[in-house]
């Protein structure tokens, strides 16, 4: 008995609200410490199933590329790439300032295909770096750590395909370094310094038309207001690769 390979070529254009107001936000939208991906919802129905698919997005002044990708080279097993860039034109520029940011994750999951859909729960963990130009040589800037679990439901009919995940994610900031005069971004690092790690549930809904071998999507993914975070430890602007002390001021 032979397994035909069937492996979908997407083309995903993303809707996104991107710069969410959490609090990971700086006081002014031109500056966020985190954004969350589109959340990849899987359409996987049998071994060697797989898909690929680039999108595009605006979230305030920013613009956001994106990659995802997802194959099954076992039944009911699955491994999915997702990579993400953003970045305000004026980032790292001496005309301006603005804010980068690039993360990328990789993960692995479970899924039962049923007639017209199937039920999925994938793990994994992805890192990014993100860098924030204040304008005068201050700056500061992140690495970002987020391990995520994400169960989903999809729907594919013959013209029309859908569904919706929850994305619950851990995300930390394990190295980082700052400029001190920066006002009151300053703030937000500290609170970052004070009550990481963040929890943060994450939906997301996707539908999209299909025209083979093209699936045109439009995808949504909503962020926590009030992500909960463990007991705090005493605030400090620091390197983190040297805690405690004071961060040096590194012109980029």
């Amino acid at each position: 008995m032979t397994t035909s390979t069937r492996f979908k070529c997407l083309l995903v254009l993303p809707f996104v609200q991107w710069l969410l107001c959490t609090p990971l936000c700086g006081q002014s939208s031109r500056y966020f410490f985190y954004a969350p991906n589109t959340a990849q919802i899987t359409f996987l129905s049998d071994k060697h199933d797989g898909s690929l698919g680039i999108g595009y997005g605006r979230g305030g002044k920013n613009t956001v590329l994106e990659a995802q990708a997802v194959y099954s080279p076992v039944r009911h097993g699955a491994v999915m790439v997702n990579f993400m860039s953003s970045e305000k034109k004026s980032a790292r520029d001496s005309l301006g300032s603005g804010t980068e940011f690039s993360f990328g994750e990789i993960g692995v999951g479970l899924y039962k295909e049923w007639e017209h859909g199937s039920a999925s729960v994938f793990a994994g963990v992805g890192q990014g770096r993100l860098h924030n130009d204040y304008g005068g040589d201050q700056y500061s800037r992140f690495t970002v750590r987020r391990w995520f679990l994400q169960p989903a439901v999809s729907y594919s009919g013959k013209n029309f395909r859908g569904g919706i995940s929850l994305r619950l994610s851990r995300l930390s900031y394990p190295r980082g370094a700052t400029s001190f005069n920066i006002g009151p971004e300053l703030d937000v690092i500290k609170k970052i310094d004070k009550e990481a790690p963040f929890f943060l549930p994450e939906p997301a809904i996707t539908g999209g038309l299909i025209l083979r071998p093209f699936i045109f999507s439009i995808n949504h993914s909503f962020g926590s207001e009030t992500p909960r975070a463990r007991p705090p430890h005493p605030p400090a602007v620091y390197d983190a690769r040297h805690r405690g002390q004071p961060a040096r001021h590194r012109p980029t």
